[in-house]
């Protein structure tokens, strides 16, 4: 079984490991063109692995183009995994396999398609999560059928760092669960009942910037949902940008505007919210105290 690889991320790449040490024959691996970029979360070179399984290398920023559909035929593909990959692929791709083209979300399909999966888990408080491993049959997002899910579930102090371990954990256990028998063709499908289907929008940098209004207890899941490998909840002090990696709310007695600095636990700034306070344990793109006194927004 010829199997073609896709993906940017470090979960694709274990992903392909996985694939591989389960007995697929892996002819291509198709990835991002380098260097590498700094604000696009998980992005990690394939050359090391795509020379250690034998693979051919194709780099591409369009996986529908002309030029990638070419290369892709040239290997004669029996199977397409895409696993971590910002991009829908159409039915041009879609046609190129015998035994079709295979993705992995990380929820509970039918529920949450779409994107950022893991800060809108934390973000809409869920209890738990899941990774499904599915066939793309058409060029919509998700929605094919399951062949397989592993539930994960949600700590009450889950980060986006700790689920994405979770999850990369839960990929590789479908992959080998599931590549198997998907090489020897006795792997279920089974169709989504659309009745139950939802999905999530996509999240932009721009979107995590806090809302001091807001009460703590939210703003604290608010820095854990997009907290590393994500670009980081922020505010600003003046015109200086600061990026809150780790905070945790505290009770306040005092009623102060929204935002402000109003003191310090250790060298943590404590900062007045809509309701309640948050202490920011850890934060990027200031040098020193915050100063008491001060308005964060």
């Amino acid at each position: 079984m010829r199997l073609v690889w896709v993906s940017f991320d470090v979960m694709g790449r274990d992903c392909l490991a996985a694939a591989a040490e389960a007995g697929a024959d892996v002819v291509a691996v198709v990835t991002l063109p380098g260097p590498i970029a700094p604000d696009r979360s998980g992005q990690c070179s394939f050359d090391e692995i795509a020379a250690e399984l034998g693979a051919r290398l194709v780099e591409t920023a369009d996986v529908n183009s002309p030029e990638t559909i070419a290369a892709l035929r040239e290997v004669e593909p029996d199977m397409i995994f895409v696993v971590g990959w910002s991009q829908l692929v159409l039915d041009v791709f879609i046609r190129l396999p015998k035994q079709g083209v295979f993705g992995m979300h990380p929820t509970l399909l039918p529920k949450h398609r779409g994107r950022a999966a893991i800060p809108w888990a934390i973000l809409s408080g869920l209890a738990r999560t899941g990774v499904t491993l599915f066939e793309i049959s058409d060029g919509t997002a998700d929605s094919g059928p399951i062949v397989g899910q592993v539930e994960v579930p949600i700590a009450s102090d889950e980060t986006a760092e700790t689920l994405y371990d979770k999850v990369t954990a839960a990929h590789v256990e479908l992959v080998r669960r599931y590549v198997p028998e998907l090489l020897d063709g006795s792997a279920p499908r089974i169709a989504q009942d659309t009745r139950r289907a939802s999905a999530w929008p996509k999240r932009a940098q721009a979107d995590g910037i806090i809302d001091w209004d807001t009460r703590a207890p939210y703003l604290h899941d608010w820095v854990r949902a997009q907290t590393r490998p994500y670009p980081g909840a922020f505010t600003y002090l003046g015109e200086d940008k600061i990026v809150v990696w780790r905070a945790r709310p505290v009770g306040l007695e005092e009623t102060v505007a929204a935002g402000t600095i109003v003191g310090h636990e250790g060298d943590a700034a404590v900062v007045a919210c809509g309701e309640g306070g948050l202490v920011l344990e850890e934060v990027e793109g200031v040098t020193g105290p915050l100063p008491v006194g001060a308005r964060l927004g």
